[in-house]
């Protein structure tokens, strides 16, 4: 059924019946109740998001934006990736909330890295990203983000989150494979390979996505190996720095820390707020353009 037929058929009918009691995997649920909340809490004072034509710049599986449009109301929805994790929604929404189909104001796309998107998606309402942006590589954070900000209509907004930063003590996004804070700052990469290579075991249920099953035990263990040597290491402040370079105005920011005591020869290296900010949060804006007085 094609998209149009699925709106026409939400007019009459209404959406797709789902119940968050089917809800068995972690990360779903984490994905569905944490981080839309987040998202609603951010976004929802600033958008009314019913009304809002919102841009998920780094959707991954889509199961936020399934949430925003079913537990808070948003009425449309384009989430964009370079990998194509959103095409399980449909099987997922089945098996986590079985849900027949997913509702039409959800639609997807895949782009290629640094592919400019203000040409195709123009006067957007708001935009969001979550834990996407540690992944970009940092000769393009300004390029993509000054696009974000073309797509973005005069007044819009965008939320964008990361978790774990890099110089945290999980910042090396290996937590499935190596508990130790602050690991991946005092030891190899020859020996966090080793130690993911001949980790046995199942994993924390709530870091295992949904892609795990595509590259099977030994594949994963690569892939998720290599995300973190691509990781661009970005600092709150630095962000905060390329995003008004971009153009974007800081609305509101939030950053977290964790509550541990770095070890000492990280001190001597990096400074101690560096060192424990693990989460930032930060609501942007996009200036509304300014009317000339005749």
């Amino acid at each position: 059924m094609n998209r149009w037929m699925i709106r026409a058929r939400e007019r009459v009918f209404g959406m797709a019946p789902w119940d968050a009691a089917y809800i068995t995997d972690e990360w779903f649920r984490a994905h569905f109740e944490y981080a839309a909340d987040v998202v609603h809490q951010w976004m929802g004072g600033a958008l009314d998001l019913r009304a809002a034509k919102l841009l998920n710049f780094g959707c991954g599986d889509g199961i936020t934006d399934l949430a925003l449009v079913l537990r808070h109301g948003a009425g449309s929805i384009h989430g964009v990736d370079i990998r194509r994790e959103y095409a399980k929604l449909p099987r997922i929404a089945r098996e986590q909330l079985g849900m027949a189909r997913i509702p039409a104001a959800l639609t997807f796309e895949t782009i290629e890295p640094c592919a400019p998107l203000a040409g195709r998606h123009q006067q957007v309402d708001g935009i969001m990203s979550w834990s996407t942006f540690e992944h970009v590589k940092r000769d393009q954070l300004l390029p993509i983000l000054r696009d974000l900000h073309q797509c973005l209509r005069p007044g819009g907004v965008f939320f964008l989150q990361i978790e774990p930063l890099f110089y945290s003590p999980f910042g090396s996004h290996l937590r499935r494979y190596d508990d130790v804070p602050w690991h991946h700052l005092l030891a190899s990469e020859d020996d966090l390979w080793r130690i993911i290579e001949t980790h046995e075991g199942p994993l924390d249920s709530s870091e295992v996505d949904f892609g795990f099953a595509d590259f099977g035990v030994d594949g994963y263990k690569r892939f998720v190996f290599e995300e973190y040597q691509a990781l661009n290491r970005l600092t709150a402040d630095e962000l905060v720095d390329v995003v008004q370079r971009a153009g974007f105005s800081v609305e509101r920011q939030e950053r977290r820390s964790v509550d541990l005591p770095p070890p000492l020869e990280l001190l001597e290296r990096y400074p101690p707020e560096v060192l424990c900010n693990n989460e930032v949060f930060l609501l942007l804006r996009k200036e509304a353009e300014q009317s000339s007085l005749a």
